[in-house]
């Protein structure tokens, strides 16, 4: 069993043609997680091609490889932001749409193609624009012994993005189910990336693909669901994306300092591709602490296209010798910079589940965060502030540094919140859903053969051949893998 997953992560080609991440979170282990239902991992994604010795991109000499045991990638052009997007969408959806119809990583089996052929042509005014060879027809699977429901292929779209939707898109013009993990609120990102006036559009959109899907996996244990409702009947399950590992974790919470720390270590961890993760906010809270007399020590790390405008940012308030950028680090790195840091820092303006949070929860350190999307199901109440409000933002810095009572008390509240994400739960839960995806539409078992018929006293007509009765797509779709996630009939294409 193959499963396609449709991501937003960019990569990128190495010096020996290798396709790399720029970030450990995006790279081969995070895919990897499918691999404990599904036999091979697909990765849709933007691959850009390899950056020249002399290109100053931060972080494009990150050295994270994507591909591996059972996990390949299907490269799609290598756009950058919406303008970048409207500029190749045609050709976007024309790499997706060869795949599907013919391409070896993304194309369905033929019975797979049949049944979404027999499916769309069933939809009222549906006309297949294809040509009569990409598409194996219903009858020729006559005799075959086998349901024509049986598939081997899956179709996941981490959302929001817009390759998932791409993806979503021609699946469903095939007929084809589809899955969704909704890892973040299209309507927040839109809103942050075009302004008040895309936010109810954005959020409209991920909706009507959340109710299109026959199965929908959420980061958060309410937020997301609130907003992004999955159809009645779809099988639905919420697990972190991504895993932390028992090295990722500390043995205990932090035990209380004699002191405040001084000067204070504050680490932030995210993307600069967009401003989401609001690390402009943070330096501007940052200044106003340093003018308050505050002795300070900020990292910031990651990497992406406004990682110059920030460093200008933190030059211009005077921030030079207090705040330190650094491109990109691995899992070891992060781990030994969460023990040295005295809090952790996350203004975002947008979030599904920040994973970054849960990791220095898990190293058990105290943590200020925005309340957005689920992060309020991460930390208690009065560790946290509104967004876009550096104020607010640094007066809690202050009175949390202030306090090694109050920062003891934080990082004991983290570790202990942070075991309901430890790996081995976190992928029971995945994997769970996942069985369920990959036991859509199993073939039933074939019918016993009928009893012959009894000997005649008086000549008869040669008696028809009896054959056994086909499986039912209704029977065959009612089969589910053990552990599986229990659906209704509404959820079938």
């Amino acid at each position: 069993m193959r499963i396609v997953v449709a991501t937003e992560a960019r990569f990128h080609r190495g010096a020996d043609d290798a396709v790399m991440a720029r970030t450990p979170g995006e790279a081969y282990q995070q895919w990897a997680t499918y691999l404990d239902v599904f036999q091979e991992v697909v990765v849709l994604a933007r691959v850009a091609p390899a950056p020249a010795p002399a290109a100053a991109i931060p972080g494009a000499d990150a050295s994270f490889p994507v591909e591996g045991d059972g996990v390949r990638v299907a490269a799609l052009p290598p756009y950058q932001g919406p303008i970048g997007y409207l500029r190749t969408a045609r050709s976007l959806r024309s790499v997706v749409s060869a795949g599907l119809a013919a391409g070896p990583l993304l194309a369905a089996t033929p019975r797979q193609r049949a049944h979404g052929a027999a499916a769309a042509a069933a939809r009222p005014g549906h006309v297949d624009s294809r040509s009569a060879d990409a598409v194996t027809r219903p009858g020729d699977l006559a005799g075959s012994g086998r349901s024509p429901y049986i598939v081997d292929t899956r179709y996941l779209a981490v959302m929001p993005g817009l390759v998932g939707a791409t993806l979503i898109a021609e699946v469903r013009r095939r007929g084809l189910p589809y899955a969704l993990e909704i890892i973040g609120d299209a309507e927040a990102v839109a809103g942050g990336m075009f302004g008040p006036w895309a936010r109810p559009a954005a959020r409209r959109w991920l909706a009507r693909h959340a109710a299109g899907a026959r199965a929908v996996g959420y980061v958060t244990r309410e937020a997301l669901q609130r907003r992004y409702p999955p159809a009645t009947g779809a099988l639905t399950a919420d697990y972190p994306y991504g895993r932390l590992g028992a090295q990722d974790f500390t043995a205990a919470p932090r035990p209380r300092a004699d002191r405040p720390p001084v000067p204070a270590t504050l680490v932030t961890i995210g993307s600069q591709d967009r401003r989401y993760k609001g690390h402009d906010v943070l330096l501007s809270a940052v200044g106003l602490l340093d003018s308050w007399g505050h002795r300070l020590r900020v990292v910031i790390v990651g990497s992406g296209r406004h990682h110059d405008e920030l460093v200008r940012a933190a030059r211009r308030e005077g921030l030079g010798g207090v705040v330190t950028f650094v491109p990109t680090l691995d899992r070891a790195e992060i781990r030994n910079l969460l023990d040295a840091a005295d809090l952790f820092v996350l203004p975002s303006r947008t979030e599904g589940l920040p994973r970054v949070l849960i990791e220095a929860m898990a190293r058990g350190v105290p943590a200020i965060a925005t309340a957005v999307g689920g992060t309020p199901e991460l930390l208690a109440a009065h560790d946290l502030v509104a967004p876009n409000d550096p104020l607010s933002l640094a007066v809690r810095i202050t009175e949390v540094l202030a306090s090694p009572d109050t920062l003891a008390e934080m990082s004991a509240r983290n570790r202990a919140a942070a075991e309901h994400y430890r790996g081995e739960r976190a992928s029971a839960r995945a994997s769970v859903f996942y069985a369920a995806v990959a036991a859509w539409d199993r073939p039933a078992r074939p019918a016993p053969p009928a009893p012959s018929l009894p000997t005649q006293p008086h000549p008869q007509p040669p008696p028809r051949p009896l054959v056994p009765a086909a499986a039912s797509p209704a029977a065959s779709s009612e089969q589910a893998a053990p552990g599986s996630i229990p659906r209704s009939r509404e959820s079938r294409p």
